[in-house]
């Protein structure tokens, strides 16, 4: 089995490791130009963003060819998949692949425009991830088949939810701002899998124009410095199970 994921603040990484596979960075087949995957079980784990499938999940897949018996996909999401995974099932399609398996697990939405972290980590026990997750491995284990099929509504939420998302990312990196706690560790440089950050000389980070809007060097910051315009919260998160030198191993 082979599990290609991506992963800002660990939660997908968290999902991805629970299967006894072998963990594919989608970053990292990026930069080493790898997009031919092929084994007897192929999964694929990632973001919901915007109600929608994040820029690089989709350019990666709109090139890879994927060769198995059996596909799934799992959407981790905070607030809700809406039509996600049909904007997945599309893509697939679009490049000849298909997945035998769709499902969609409720986790800690970190987007800090929107939601509140300390907020979302008092409802984790609501949340149920554990239990859930379970039953996706069991189902995924005994090789079920599951569509999706989100509605049309949620298909038009999520086909809206990209097109201004994709509007948000032109001015997300002016959202960001540095304070003096910046030890100039480059520990957001490390952590980006855009290769969107800059620090040179001993400066502080500079954040170009080619944001996918994860915010992993914003939470993964280690002293808190990156800040975040119109942020609801000041507290940061990353999945308890995954560390910092995991995270830097998937995206650097």
């Amino acid at each position: 089995m082979k599990i290609l994921y991506f992963t800002g603040t660990g939660n997908c990484l968290s999902v991805a490791k629970c299967f006894e596979a072998e963990l594919l960075s989608i970053p990292q087949m990026i930069k080493n130009n790898i997009y031919e995957i092929e084994d007897d079980v192929i999964g694929i784990v990632y973001p919901v963003y915007a109600v929608s499938v994040p820029d690089i999940v989709r350019n990666y897949l709109e090139k890879c060819k994927i060769n198995a018996n059996y596909t799934f996909v799992i959407a981790t999401y905070g607030f809700t998949a809406c039509g996600s995974l049909n904007e997945m099932k599309k893509l697939l399609k679009s490049n000849g692949n298909k997945a035998d398996y769709y499902s969609s697990l409720l986790m800690v939405d970190n987007y800090l425009p929107f939601f509140d972290i300390e907020k979302q980590l008092k409802m984790l026990n609501k949340k149920n991830i554990e239990n859930n997750l379970k039953t996706i491995i069991e189902e995924i284990n005994s090789r079920v088949t599951k569509e999706t099929n989100c509605g049309w509504i949620n298909n038009l939420i999520s086909s809206i939810g990209y097109k201004v998302i994709k509007q948000i990312e032109k001015y997300t990196p002016k959202m960001f701002y540095v304070n003096d706690d910046c030890i100039l560790c480059g520990t957001c440089k490390k952590v980006c899998p855009n290769n969107n950050i800059e620090q040179e000389n001993k400066n502080k980070p500079i954040f170009k124009n080619n944001c996918t809007g994860c915010l992993a060097c914003i939470h993964n910051c280690p002293k808190n410095a990156i800040q975040m315009k119109l942020q609801r919260s000041k507290k940061r998160f990353r999945n308890s199970n995954i560390s910092l030198n995991e995270i830097i191993k998937s995206n650097n």
